[in-house]
């Protein structure tokens, strides 16, 4: 089964203002290198994709589902990160009730660092392919 964390490079705009200019990326590479530094084995596969052209169309999202559709039911769980790298409060979530409740214990072990929030109808360009076909987002 696999769990996929994602983060894409974002802005192709040099301007001054790009709040999130890949730091998605940066923070689902660092939520995997944590795990390993700490010694932790996940049950589960964990995979890391860091998207390309998300600002010219999704395209690399929609390459990516092409490839990977046959397989979907390998899917327990798509994440993307792409607010910028400011202070976290919570996720946003798509997925069935049971699904909801997982999430919602998951986050109850982030009391420490206040965050807890889980906010209804996730989106994002790179995981909305696996969502609309039913992969909790």
């Amino acid at each position: 089964q696999i769990v996929l964390v994602s983060g894409h490079l974002d802005s192709w705009d040099v301007g001054q203002g790009a709040m999130d200019d890949g730091g998605g990326a940066f923070i689902s590479w660092e939520a995997l290198s944590l795990i390993k530094d700490l010694g932790l084995r996940p049950k589960r596969t964990l995979r890391l994709v860091l998207w390309t052209a998300e600002e010219q169309g999704g395209i690399g999202a929609e390459q990516y589902y092409q490839l990977h559709k046959e397989n979907i039911s390998n899917f327990d769980i798509v994440m993307e990160s792409d607010e910028g790298t400011f202070k976290p409060s919570g996720l946003g979530f798509t997925g069935n009730a049971k699904a909801r409740d997982i999430v919602k214990e998951i986050m109850a072990l982030l009391q420490p660092i206040n965050v807890t929030d889980v906010y209804d109808d996730a989106d994002g360009t790179d995981i909305d392919y696996w969502m609309r076909d039913g992969v909790p987002g």
